[in-house]
């Protein structure tokens, strides 16, 4: 039974991952949000609003997140003494934010029937249906960040190692089209400082 404002299941998974794939892989450098040691620092907080749910919402919220804080600029900070100066847009450009990397996450499906195939990125009926999920966070650059298994179904070892060879290739498609999509946006923003 869910109570009114408690999580649902799926939204404690979602959270727990998102919670290992950013902020414990060290996805933003944390030093770059000192304004001053052991007084002031940025402080982010990252919230997905969830409008629909065709499946794998896990992975779309992870590239949401990523793409936010990549998209993210914040504004220029100055430090004299003890005076901190927070300057505008429009006096200086804002700054992206300092991450370490981009680690994106994939989720597969499989069956109990071991002769039905692994799916990735599954819809709602096929993650319904499926004896069970692994969800794998890592960057283009190969590294493994998080490994999740849910369901009682094993996996042999050469699937999960077919997986994790999947997802390595989805992961350098993806970085590519992340990045000259936001690329693109910056390009057509137009930037006015004084």
């Amino acid at each position: 039974m869910n109570l009114v404002g408690s999580p649902s299941e799926e939204e404690v998974t979602i959270t727990r991952m998102l919670d290992k794939v950013i902020r414990r892989s060290d996805t933003v450098d944390k030093e770059s949000l000192c304004i001053q040691a052991g007084q002031r620092v940025w402080h982010l907080r990252l919230t997905v609003h969830c409008l629909a749910d065709s499946g794998n919402l896990l992975d779309c919220a992870c590239l949401a997140g990523l793409v936010a804080l990549k998209h993210f600029r914040r504004p220029e900070v100055e430090v004299v003494g003890d005076k901190v100066t927070v300057h505008p847009p429009t006096s200086r450009a804002p700054l992206p934010l300092s991450l370490h990397h981009t680690p994106y996450c994939f989720t597969f499906a499989f069956f109990h029937d071991t002769s039905l195939p692994i799916v990735l990125d599954p819809n709602q009926l096929e993650q319904r249906l499926s004896g069970g999920l692994m969800s794998i966070a890592l960057n283009a650059q190969r590294e493994l960040c998080v490994v999740q298994k849910s369901g009682g179904v094993p996996l042999a070892p050469d699937d999960v190692l077919k997986i994790v060879n999947v997802a390595v290739e989805k992961a350098k498609e993806l970085d590519v089209f992340v990045e000259s999509r936001l690329r693109e946006d910056w390009d057509g923003r137009k930037l006015e400082v004084e």
